[in-house]
């Protein structure tokens, strides 16, 4: 990566959410300069809002754009890079929105030395095939405890369809137990959606299908990796090689 590496990193955020949207049915992005608006149409806040990835952004901006995703009535956030979101947190606190929990920006740059402390002996994981987007998205709802039927909304056909896009399940004896998505654009893969229920957790089955992901993408033509991490997720990506670059701050509404 020639340039910075954080804003590298918050520019293939952008692009891969652009490219997601594109193919999520009710999903739309609108651009400002140094910020974007992302709904998806999914009523989870950290799905719909405004991505604010330059310091330079003008609150303007920003509260245009937040206007335009208010209006749908839909659960939103606000995310904001280092630098620019101590400006933001008076307009994010006026308009009712509560600050949630740091967002770690994480990227792998170098992933010849990736692996997977997973006991994976028996775990099996196969690329889903894009008519099988709804055992994706039950998995994930289980892994991430929340109802399906907004990840059924999200994760469909046509989303995994989409060139690039790429969704794994692993299964034990024939029952799933992990899954998760990786987005190959250009010279990165983004990860999404690593998802563990919590019956199958601490196996090392996340970071299993975490690292199929990014070998794929790799082998692919990808040469590096980013992901925005859970704090349940953190210590699974940093032992795998993904380092954090940035933490951003994240607002969410409350009506």
């Amino acid at each position: 990566m020639r340039r910075d590496v954080a804003e590298v990193a918050a520019a293939a955020l952008v692009e891969s959410w652009r490219y997601l949207e594109a193919a999520i049915p009710n999903g739309w992005t609108r651009a400002g300069p140094g910020a974007i608006a992302m709904v998806t149409g999914v009523a989870i806040p950290t799905l719909n809002g405004v991505r604010v990835v330059s310091v330079d952004a003008r609150a303007e901006v920003v509260a245009d754009l937040l206007d335009q995703v208010a209006a749908t009535g839909l659960p939103h956030c606000l995310q904001a890079r280092p630098g620019v979101a101590e400006q933001l947190h008076d307009q994010a606190g006026a308009r009712g929105m509560r600050l949630d929990e740091d967002i770690p920006l994480m990227v792998l740059d170098d992933s010849s030395g990736l692996i997977s402390d997973a006991t994976t002996d028996a775990l099996l994981i196969r690329e889903l095939r894009s008519a099988e987007a709804p055992a994706h998205a039950r998995l994930a709802a289980a892994g991430f405890e929340v109802p399906a039927e907004p990840f059924l909304q999200l994760m469909t056909p046509s989303v995994l369809a989409a060139h690039g896009v790429r969704c794994y399940l692993g299964e034990v004896d024939r029952e799933p137990v992990t899954t998760g998505v990786g987005i190959t654009l250009g010279s990165y893969v983004g990860i999404f959606n690593i998802a563990t229920p919590p019956a199958h957790r601490r196996r090392g089955y996340g970071a299993a299908v975490t690292a199929r992901a990014v070998a794929d993408g790799v082998a692919a033509g990808a040469n590096w990796a980013w992901l925005q991490s859970s704090r349940a997720g953190y210590r699974v990506y940093e032992r795998l090689g993904f380092r954090t670059i940035e933490d951003w701050k994240c607002w969410l509404s409350t009506a």
